[in-house]
Parts: C-alpha cells; sequence; structure tokens
C-alpha cells in the first residue's frame, strides 16, 4: 500500500512567524537608523548656525560694543543663548612706562534652546590699544 503525500501549497505557521520576525528586526534596525540621522542633522544644524553666530559675535566685540573684562549672557535671534566671560589677559609696556597693547581673553559658549545638549565654545584672544586717559603729551 502505498500513501500518497498530500502536495503542500503556501508556508507552515512557523515559516510565516520566521520569516516575520526577520522583517521585525531588519525595520528595528532601518528605524533606528533614521532616528540617529536625524539627531546628526540636528546637532549639524546647531554646530553651523553657532560657528556663525559666534564668529560673528566675536569679530564685533571691542568694535560695536566696548572690550572689558566680565561676564553677560543674552540670546540670538535664532533662539540660541550664548554667555561671554572676558578676561583681562596683561599688558605689552611701550616706552615711557605706559601700556602699549592690552590682552583680552574671550570665550564665548553657545548653548541650544533646549538645555540638555552639549553647546558650543569659541575662544579668541585680542590685542586692543589702550584708550589715552586725556590729551596726548
Amino acid at each position: 500500500m502505498r500513501l500518497r503525500l498530500a502536495r503542500r501549497n503556501g508556508f507552515t505557521l512557523i515559516e510565516a512567524l520566521v520569516a516575520f520576525a526577520i522583517m521585525a528586526l531588519a525595520l528595528g534596525q532601518l528605524l533606528l537608523a533614521v532616528g540617529l540621522g536625524a539627531e546628526n542633522q540636528r546637532r549639524a544644524d546647531f554646530l553651523s548656525r553657532a560657528a556663525l553666530d559666534g564668529a560673528s559675535h566675536i569679530a564685533e566685540i571691542g568694535v560695536v560694543e566696548p572690550l572689558a573684562p566680565g561676564e553677560s549672557a543674552g540670546l540670538y535671534q535664532d533662539g540660541l543663548r550664548w554667555r561671554l566671560r572676558v578676561a583681562q589677559d596683561g599688558a605689552a609696556i611701550g616706552l615711557g612706562g605706559r601700556p602699549l597693547l592690552v590682552g583680552y581673553r574671550l570665550r564665548l559658549d553657545i548653548l541650544p534652546p533646549a538645555g540638555r545638549a552639549p553647546g558650543f565654545a569659541v575662544i579668541a584672544e585680542k590685542l586692543v590699544a589702550p584708550q589715552p586717559a586725556g590729551p596726548f603729551p
């Protein structure tokens, strides 16, 4: 007596479950990659805006606003927060005991609107001729 095997059409339940599990793992990795890509894009956007704002701000100091030791803080138009620290670095003595140039060390910290992300720092040094106290001798 011969047993006739039934002809199979389609997949078994185990095969279908394994295929769905593999697809779920692949889709999870794909979504993770897309999420990380979006986070990297957001960080790159912040760094480019911070670099432009910071370079412009450092260039203005001593020209538009006076250069004096101290701290100040504010907000740029694009929503980034900044904090500036200026310290007098020293003076180069010129002829007659009067300072020829005064050095200043500037540190500008730029922070994203959300407080948890790391910020961006611009550090610069400027040499400025001191303002005369009175008429020239």
